[in-house]
């Protein structure tokens, strides 16, 4: 257990990124039972966690990330055992504000130095999921808040559900386009427009700085 701790405290980036996508490996996999929805909260406990561990290990402001992280948590607990499902609205909308003020505290921390590291490495590749989650906890909150804002091959009776909102957010963070998950709504649309706008920043602001520090003559 000391050793599992000492782990996390010593690599929270390849922690964070390792139990999001883990987490997406359980998603497609989950069945309506206790024991999946017990894993599932585990998973939904553990991500802001380790955001929080993130931020604190960045030059960021640490209590920032707590004023958030502690009421989306036991927000989302409520709603969970007590049913108040419209909670989950504050606990999604908090939530998804706390990964992206994460994910510019990993940008931070990458800027502080010159050095390409392992550890910066994994970095990008949590600020990147961060963006994921954030952008995908924001389509809940609108989907929420204006019902029918997001459709399915022009579905747009029900509600889309979690891995429906999570493929989407990844299919637009990537530029792959390959969601058949699509913003209809315009407050939906303009979520979208920042999340375009993001990706290509991440690749502006992170990954050309990246690649330019690792190919600098030494």
């Amino acid at each position: 257990m000391q050793q599992t701790i000492s782990f996390i405290k010593r690599y929270p980036y390849a922690c964070l990124l390792a139990v999001q996508l883990l987490s997406v490996i359980f998603y497609g996999f989950m069945s309506d039972t206790a024991l999946s929805r017990l894993i599932f909260s585990c998973f939904a406990l553990a991500v802001p966690l380790l955001a929080l561990l993130v931020v604190a290990r960045s030059p960021a402001v640490t209590w920032v990330a707590i004023l958030l992280v502690a009421p989306s948590i036991l927000l989302t607990l409520t709603a969970g055992f007590a049913g108040y499902d419209q909670l989950l609205l504050w606990a999604h909308g908090l939530e998804s504000i706390l990964y992206f003020y994460s994910a510019v505290a990993l940008i931070m921390y990458m800027y502080s130095d010159d050095v390409v590291t392992i550890d910066e490495l994994f970095a990008a590749g949590a600020t990147f999921t961060l963006l994921v989650w954030g952008f995908a906890l924001a389509y809940s909150v609108c989907q929420q808040l204006y019902p029918q804002s997001l459709s399915a091959l022009m579905e747009t009776d029900a509600r889309r559900t979690w891995m429906e909102l999570l493929f989407m957010s990844f299919s637009i963070q990537s530029g792959t386009g390959m969601g058949d998950v699509m913003p209809i709504s315009k407050e939906a649309r303009v979520i979208g427009i920042f999340q375009m706008f993001s990706a290509v920043m991440f690749l502006a602001i992170v990954v050309s700085r990246l690649v330019a520090l690792a190919v600098k003559p030494k």
